[in-house]
């Protein structure tokens, strides 16, 4: 599905209805979560690569999925198979620099809630 979609639209152009638009929008919205909403420039960088880098891992995937065997004639994998391990390992890299675990929220205490239900916010 995504395959088809890739081979026409370069990734900096998607356009977020589009199934590769939603897709990425996703996963930047399920990490953005991840890491408690607020995050810093250089963590906005690293998701938005981490999102078109999933994006392009899951196409390769949908692709590879659909061929008939992995090997060649040879008994050596198609060289997609490798390029998508290539892929993965670079989105491996990007999560594990963000972090894997969920961050908290950052919570108000009770004294600044009150005060801007009182201010009417």
């Amino acid at each position: 599905m995504l395959t088809r979609v890739l081979r026409t639209v370069k990734l900096d152009t998607i356009d977020g209805r589009s199934e590769a638009g939603v897709f990425v929008r996703r996963v930047r919205e399920g990490l953005l979560d991840q890491l408690g909403g607020d995050v810093t420039p250089a963590q906005r960088l690293l998701i938005e690569e981490a999102a078109k880098t999933a994006l392009s891992a899951q196409a390769v995937g949908d692709y590879i999925m659909r061929q008939q065997s992995l090997v060649r004639a040879d008994a050596s994998l198609l060289p997609v198979v490798l390029q998508r391990e290539v892929l993965v390992g670079s989105l491996t890299r990007l999560l594990l620099a963000l972090g894997l675990k969920r961050a908290d929220k950052p919570v108000e205490n009770l004294a600044t809630f009150l005060a801007a239900r009182r201010q009417g916010g």
